[in-house]
């Protein structure tokens, strides 16, 4: 289904045609599925959702997945490929979002934060510990073995969001997974 979205189509023996779209999605789930057994009967809400990619993959195996996305084209090509692959999952705008009582028992950040500043990752968090969202998955970019930080925010000084994180969530499980070696984290609500 990538490939329609500009995914690059690679052919292998084990799998036949992937997509690195399709081999993230599926590291992802297992971190998940690995640490939080009981994945399958969780509500889902996932900040950063790009174009949907993880929730077309997982969202027929949780109760309720919603995307938020800050980017307004994000927002809208995210609604037209879940349409057309997981017409389940609800894509709210980032004011949409602000404005719901939409709460989960799972959020998952990937990437996105990197992306913010200090400021608006603090916003996300504390949001989060209001609506009392009780685990929390970020994979981030940076890797484990760089001298700089892998949970940097975006800007001039690049301040790691991770003392955000352990303010409000203690973490359950950490691993460099993938092709490109981000951290994976699962977080559990204080």
């Amino acid at each position: 289904r990538d490939a329609e979205f500009g995914g690059l189509v690679r052919s292998t023996e084990a799998c036949g045609p992937v997509t690195r779209m399709w081999l993230d999605s599926n590291v992802e789930y297992d971190f998940l599925h690995r640490h939080l057994p009981q994945l399958r009967r969780r509500s889902v809400i996932d900040i950063g959702a790009g174009y949907g990619r993880l929730a077309a993959s997982m969202s027929p195996l949780v109760d309720r997945y919603a995307c938020v996305d800050a980017v307004p084209i994000s927002t809208e090509l995210c609604s037209k490929y879940l349409a057309r692959f997981a017409s389940s999952v609800d894509v709210l705008s980032l004011d949409d979002y602000w404005a719901s009582s939409v709460s989960a028992d799972l959020a998952i950040n990937i990437h996105s934060w990197n992306e913010c500043s200090f400021v608006q990752v603090d916003r996300w968090l504390s949001d989060l510990s209001r609506r009392r969202i009780k685990f929390l998955f970020t994979v981030s970019n940076g890797h484990f073995t760089s001298g700089k930080s892998a949970y940097a925010t975006w800007g001039g000084k690049g301040e790691s969001f991770r003392p955000l994180l352990e303010a409000r969530y203690g973490l359950i499980a950490e691993e460099s997974l993938g092709l490109s070696g981000h951290p994976f984290g699962l977080w559990r609500l204080r």
